[in-house]
């Protein structure tokens, strides 16, 4: 079963908008996660996530991952941010575009934490919905409704996203290269799109290379893809109704 919107011919990419018209999008950002995890890091595991939410489902169409995105550490080495209206017309027009080749719901998974993003994109789903009552947006991070042994899984390159992107991704995880404690970060002190102003020197609150584990991410990405697919089967449901 493909689930790979770029990898489909136009008859698989119909065939599967009839069998279930759900889109599944990745979003995150490029931004220093650490020396041990890519820049990549955010989006690459929002994919990783939302390929197995379509493959839970039997179903669905999931699209490449998208990079571009609201501040994070802007002023760290590799990072790269956006304005407010440059993502909202962006993720506007891809729920439009969405729309016109025939989805009814649209799984936004954001791998990019923190409220200047999530506020972004949920206030654009909110807006998108009230405005097209024939498709349904939702739009969260992939910790939303979720605990673990009593914690939130997230981070920003600690324990949890270590774990979940360690997982997924072992050849591109290099916690080698993770150094403990108080480290110097390369920063662009005139970097534009600022949402703060962040220390050259960051602190590690756990040393990464003990609390994390590929089977610790396998824990967390199992239940939040099962939180996911059924909150799309909810929608799906509630959607039939109508």
């Amino acid at each position: 079963m493909k689930v790979k919107y770029e990898e489909m011919t136009p008859k698989e990419f119909l065939e599967a908008v009839e069998k279930m018209p759900v889109f599944i999008v990745p979003t995150g950002l490029l931004e220093w996660h650490g020396d041990h995890l890519p820049l990549g890091q955010d989006a690459l595991k929002a994919y990783g996530i939302c390929l197995r939410v379509a493959e839970k489902l039997g179903g669905g169409i999931v699209l490449p991952p998208n990079y571009w995105g609201r501040p994070g550490f802007s002023t760290y080495v590799g990072t790269l941010t956006f304005s407010d209206g440059l993502i909202r017309t962006l993720f506007w027009e891809l729920f439009e575009q969405l729309r016109k080749v025939g989805a009814k719901l649209v799984l936004v998974v954001t791998g990019h934490y923190g409220p200047c993003q999530v506020d972004c994109l949920k206030g654009v789903a909110e807006d998108f919905n009230r405005c097209h009552p024939d498709v349904y947006v939702i739009v969260q991070p992939e910790y939303e409704g979720i605990e673990i042994d009593g914690e939130v899984p997230a981070d920003h390159a600690g324990k949890w996203e270590t774990s979940m992107f360690w997982h997924m991704y072992p050849q591109l995880t290099v916690l080698e290269e993770f150094k403990p404690g108080r480290i110097k970060v390369h920063t662009y002190p005139d970097a534009p799109y600022n949402y703060y102003r962040e220390s050259p020197v960051w602190e590690w609150r756990e040393d990464i290379r003990i609390v994390s584990s590929p089977e610790l991410g396998r824990k967390a990405v199992d239940i939040i893809v099962d939180n996911l697919v059924k909150l799309v089967k909810q929608k799906l449901e509630e959607l039939k109704r109508l």
